[in-house]
């Protein structure tokens, strides 16, 4: 390729909007598994088939009954809020009732085994035809010679108003502040009057919204298949070890990273490669710095 060209500004502009995008997306996901690791202690397998359910519901919402795709945002991210907390309290919060303690080794094989009944279930429900919808939002605007679409700069806005809205609700609600405190120390909390079996389930159920939401925003990239959140559920847990088991913000910061790097590399050499990169960029952070990019002095950034 010619080199010169990632002088254009034109272009670097482009790349780093695509980027932002698609790390936003990642964004979501490793939001959600963080949030769902770092209160509960489970590294929940099963989180792309929640990516699965929420693309599910946005093309029955917007491509079969004809609705605005905000509507499908918003109904995704409730279906698969209620699937989360129903599975939290009827599978993981029995498990960790009657497994003592070795629980959250156990949570493994349940959250993989959930993940191949939710796929199967989608099988027999939807078949193994692919279900999109072709654009959320029409147009696109233009930058320089360039052009980028309004749905990539929707997708980017609507998430990150979600981690907004994410943010306002940890840091101000009554139930958000209850959470970061279990994140702390689960005993303590619960010595305060807090009711951490509750917290369990809310924290659960709002992993997999998320994971619903970024399944609903990229339909027209990810079409509905039982198995669509393959590549999804990969992508978080690599952004997860980036940004740190647990750490939220490095989450957040780890996904857009990664979504830049991975659409230069995407220009740079082609289509493919950026799966590479991924990989190896993990295994070179669990080699020199397994703690996480984001977290400094043993603390969460």
């Amino acid at each position: 390729m010619d080199w010169s060209m990632l002088a254009d500004p034109n272009i670097l502009t482009v790349l780093v909007l695509q980027g932002l995008v698609r790390g936003a997306m990642y964004a979501l996901m490793g939001i959600g598994l963080s949030l769902i690791f770092g209160i509960l202690g489970v590294v929940n397998f099963a989180h792309g088939e929640l990516f699965m359910l929420g693309s599910y519901v946005m093309y029955l919402v917007v491509g079969i009954f004809g609705m605005p795709f905000y509507l499908g945002i918003v109904a995704a991210a409730g279906v698969v809020f209620v699937c989360g907390v129903a599975i939290e309290r009827g599978l993981v919060e029995q498990l960790r009732r009657r497994a003592g303690r070795d629980w959250i080794s156990d949570s493994f094989v349940l959250t993989i085994g959930l993940a191949v009944v939710l796929q199967n279930l989608a099988h027999l429900a939807f078949g193994s035809r692919q279900y999109g919808v072709a654009e959320l939002v029409a147009g696109s605007v233009p930058v320089g010679e360039l052009e980028i679409s309004l749905e990539r700069l929707a997708i980017f806005g609507l998430a990150c108003l979600a981690v907004l809205l994410l943010w306002a609700f940890m840091k101000f609600a009554r139930t958000g502040r209850a959470i970061r405190a279990a994140a702390q120390n689960a005993e303590a909390a619960e010595t305060l009057g807090i009711d951490v079996r509750n917290l369990f389930t809310v924290t659960f159920g709002l992993g997999a919204a998320f994971a619903g939401v970024a399944g609903a925003l990229l339909i027209s990239i990810y079409p509905a298949s039982p198995t669509v959140g393959a590549e999804p559920l990969l992508k978080s847990f690599a952004v997860v070890v980036l940004g740190g088991l647990g750490n939220v913000s490095g989450a957040i910061a780890a996904g857009l990273l990664l979504g830049v790097l991975e659409a230069f590399t995407i220009f740079i050499a082609a289509d493919g490669w950026q799966n590479v990169l991924t990989a190896y960029l993990v295994i070179l952070v669990l080699l020199v710095r397994p703690a996480g990019l984001f977290v400094l002095g043993g603390k969460r950034a």
